[in-house]
């Protein structure tokens, strides 16, 4: 294990309190060595692409190349396409667009998750478990869920159901003008109702386009997971060696900073600012945050990324993975503890043994 030390990082020439409403902390890094690990694959047989999420045995696409569906499903233990589902469409129960899965539930023993439709303003609640039964689409519930009169016309994303009738949303930001944009946040609503019942801001104002060489709501960039027990965030910072973690039952905010990374300040002044963190998914214990730490590539360039760290939820860096293949998405399964990635420009997936990683 690591030792490792964490203080008050101390800013005198910037001052992240002009952006950022917690307390900014400095990870020292001991400088072990990174453990090397080898993935390994999974064979389906089937037309596997696009977005993943996987519950236990189940491995779900949201595939663009379905003509009439967005998910199909895989039997991993067999390989087997189990079928698609979901409709594309005009009818009661039918989107033109649905967002990727991010948290998967049980009720009454039967695995459901929620797809959130943004062109028709609903939330379905996708019965899993009735659909493979049926070979058919069973959406339990669809909710109406408006959102363009909402936070200004700012969109949810990163849907997380943290009671049957709690959920919590990531609001993403939106232009205003050429050069500012709202801020990113985080809302409790009502499932059934749509009704806002509290905001959590991470940050007090924006950096404007004019400022650096992002447009204003890049810079504060970030990919987000939510504790499975819905009592907390984490967001891992695109441009800054940070990750913010924020707790929904105190209200706070706390970030944590490798130790000489740069602040929020410095981000105005920069023409050159890096890619730090690209994808994120986490469990109980641990954050699993795909690490760049590099200059930005350019819309037609694939980096290749091939490194992990592991923080807990006090934000300590226990962990630095280097994968024997290159990393696109990510989605962690806790029911067996794997980590299941796809690659750029392969229709390959990996899966790491997590229990081999950490304790």
């Amino acid at each position: 294990m690591w030792a490792l030390n964490v203080c008050i990082g101390c800013h005198e020439k910037h001052d992240d309190s002009l952006f950022f409403y917690g307390e900014i902390q400095t990870i020292k890094d001991s400088g072990k060595e990174t453990k090397k690990v080898a993935l390994k694959p999974v064979f389906l047989d089937g037309t596997n692409f696009g977005y993943i999420a996987v519950y236990d045995s189940l491995m779900f696409f949201m595939n663009p190349k379905l003509p009439d569906r967005f998910y199909n499903i895989f039997n991993i233990n067999t390989g087997e396409e189990i079928g698609t589902f979901c409709n594309k469409g005009g009818g009661p129960e039918e989107a033109t667009a649905v967002g990727p899965i991010s948290q998967f539930f049980e009720r009454e023993n039967e695995l459901k998750t929620l797809l959130f439709a943004p062109n028709e303003e609903k939330l379905f609640v996708w019965n899993i478990t009735q659909s493979i039964a049926r070979g058919t689409t069973i959406m339990d519930r669809v909710i109406p869920f408006a959102w363009r009169d909402e936070n200004r016309g700012a969109c949810y994303n990163e849907m997380y159901l943290q009671d049957d009738n709690t959920l919590l949303a990531r609001v993403d930001p939106v232009p205003l003008s050429d050069d500012e944009a709202t801020l990113l946040f985080y809302q409790k609503r009502t499932l059934d109702t749509n009704e806002a019942l509290k905001n959590y801001s991470i940050y007090k104002q924006a950096i404007k386009e004019g400022e650096a060489s992002l447009i204003s709501e890049a810079y504060f960039a970030s990919a987000d997971a939510f504790k499975p027990d819905g009592t907390k965030a984490v967001q891992v910072m695109g441009h800054l060696q940070q990750l913010n973690i924020l707790d929904f039952e105190t209200e706070q905010v706390v970030g944590y900073r490798m130790e000489g990374g740069e602040s929020f300040s410095a981000l105005r002044e920069k023409t050159n600012i890096k890619n730090y963190y690209v994808e994120v998914q986490a469990d109980d214990n641990y954050i699993y945050a795909l690490y760049w730490g590099k200059d930005r590539w350019g819309m037609s360039e694939i980096p290749y990324i091939n490194t992990i760290h592991v923080f807990d939820w006090h934000g300590r860096l226990v962990q630095k993975v280097e994968t024997d293949y290159d990393i696109d998405k990510m989605f962690l399964d806790t029911v067996r503890n794997r980590l299941y990635i796809t690659r750029p420009k392969a229709d390959d997936i990996f899966y790491l043994n997590l229990d081999e990683v950490v304790p």
